[in-house]
């Protein structure tokens, strides 16, 4: 019987001994973390999640992220400052319904500002304002809107230029022909 024992605590040895040296590894991928380099905060019940922005340096930027409702009652975005700049959001306030996601960015809900100073490479204040939820402000790093994000500006549009009226037309005008010109009289002076 001693046999036996011994031979079962020998098979089973190296098996025990992988599964506890399994137990202390911790790869980055066990691990919770951001899917890319946004910011992740919370608004009371409203989460802010991969938050971000393109710039294109000149005053240019897009807000992306995305907003999640784990609340009992409906909220709204009422407003979005980059740095100190109030910045468009496309439709208005943006609703947030209970258990709702809504996304910010180029593809999304458009969150817009314009003559902010945003860096590409270093982070800038972004505040969000809720009709309920409180207001929280996060620093975002600042893209450059290439690459993945080259599209992600919004088309800035071209000031409209005036034209001048035109004249009316249908009266009498004047032609250089039709300027009456001196006629030399006939006597000269040697």
């Amino acid at each position: 019987m001693k046999v036996a024992v011994r031979r079962l605590v020998l098979v089973a040895a190296p098996v025990l001994m992988l599964g506890a040296a399994g137990c202390s590894i911790h790869e980055q991928t066990q691990r919770w973390y951001s899917a890319d380099n946004g910011i992740n905060a919370e608004a009371g019940d409203i989460g802010l999640r991969n938050v971000q922005v393109v710039s294109d340096g000149d005053g240019t930027a897009t807000v992306i992220a995305t907003l999640t409702n784990r609340g009992d009652s409906d909220d709204e975005l009422a407003e979005v400052l980059i740095g100190d700049v109030p910045a468009d959001i496309a439709d208005g306030p943006l609703e947030l319904p209970v258990s709702g996601v809504a996304d910010l960015g180029p593809d999304a809900d458009r969150v817009d500002g314009f003559d902010v100073e945003a860096v590409p490479g270093y982070t800038v204040s972004v505040e969000f304002r809720f009709e309920n939820a409180p207001r929280t402000t996060v620093q975002a790093l600042v893209r450059p809107a290439e690459g993945t994000y080259a599209e992600a500006l919004p088309a800035v549009p071209t000031p409209q230029v005036e034209e001048p009226a035109e004249e009316p037309t249908g009266g009498p005008t004047e032609t250089p022909g039709d300027l009456p010109t001196e006629e030399p009289t006939g006597t000269a002076t040697p």
